[in-house]
């Protein structure tokens, strides 16, 4: 059964209820599901155009393989650039 990614994630999110992952953003030791790459007030400081990034590379289960594409490696690296030169706190 194939299903999307949006219904991948939120499933991801109900059925684990104890996390040992962390929101990405700089200093923030929030947990969430290892399938969202952040906490929702970070997620929605970032631009859409990057969340967008984000999205398109992201391949439900590479948070379980733990081998996310060169690709989403590289919107990572970009987004913690972009929050480096942007965050005001």
């Amino acid at each position: 059964m194939i299903v999307s990614k949006t219904d991948y994630v939120r499933s991801e999110a109900r059925r684990n209820t104890t996390f040992d992952h962390h929101c990405h953003w700089p200093g923030c030791d929030k947990s969430v599901p290892p399938a969202m790459w952040g906490c929702k007030r970070h997620w929605f400081k970032l631009p859409l155009r990057l969340r967008n990034k984000i999205w398109a590379t992201y391949r439900p289960g590479q948070e379980i393989t733990k081998d996310p594409s060169a690709e989403y490696l590289a919107v990572a690296r970009e987004v913690q650039d972009w929050i480096g030169e942007n965050d005001r706190g």
